[in-house]
């Protein structure tokens, strides 16, 4: 059998200001980590359970994701997304996975709650943003 696995093709995607509503690229990214969600956890247990403690899944809660990017003096659009964070913004996002038809997006709004500049004397420039997924992540 042969694998699926692919290289590369996944972007993120930042909506737009204003109306219509429309989602920009950012390019600058090279790195996606924590995307998803997680269902906490109820204990269940009752004296009925027979000596083993039983649970159920809770509501879902976003995971905290980091997005890496590098930092490029002139990308307005990472300066739009530090400014997000300094608004403490919320923010809908994409991320597109562009490997075959159809595209398969994950949609869902995220608070920005930090970006961080690691700068380097010598390997390259990076940023890394860390967004909290807020409600329900959409696929398609």
């Amino acid at each position: 059998m042969t694998t699926e696995a692919f290289v590369g093709n996944v972007f993120l995607w930042r909506q737009r200001d204003g109306s219509p509503t429309a989602f920009d690229r950012v390019c600058q990214v090279f790195g996606i980590s924590g995307l998803g969600a997680l269902n906490s956890l109820i204990d269940a247990t009752t004296f009925c359970s027979g000596g083993s403690r039983e649970y159920i899944g809770g509501l879902a809660d976003g995971v905290e994701m980091s997005v890496e990017a590098n930092y490029e003096t002139g990308a307005a659009i990472l300066d739009q997304m530090m400014d997000d964070v300094d608004a403490k913004a919320t923010r809908n996002f994409e991320v597109r996975v562009e490997d075959g038809s159809p595209t398969r997006v994950f949609a869902f709004a995220a608070v920005c709650l930090g970006y961080t500049l690691n700068p380097s004397v010598d390997d390259r420039n990076t940023v890394t943003f860390t967004l909290k997924i807020s409600g329900a992540i959409t696929r398609s």
